[in-house]
């Protein structure tokens, strides 16, 4: 799979416990990646996942699960745009 992504968007997240599985894989870690809801922008996502696994780029806010990955928006970003 291994997408491309801008070494400008891989600098700035400097928390993946995962190592970028998500660009190689297209899962973050042993899960599948969460379904995004709704993008804020400015890399805050509302994910449409039941259970929140162990990220530093996950919040919880009230009901919501947020993530603020830059890789997970950059990934969003291109889905939007129908890039493969």
């Amino acid at each position: 799979m291994n997408i491309e992504v801008p070494d400008s968007v891989r600098r700035e997240t400097t928390l993946c416990p995962h190592d970028f599985s998500c660009i190689r894989t297209g899962r973050c870690g042993d899960r599948e990646i969460c379904k995004v809801d709704y993008s804020y922008g400015g890399n805050v996502l509302r994910l449409a996942c039941d259970n929140q696994s162990s990220c530093p780029y996950h919040v919880a806010l009230g009901y919501s699960k947020l993530c603020t990955c830059p890789v997970r928006d950059y990934l969003h970003t291109r889905e939007l745009f129908g890039i493969a």
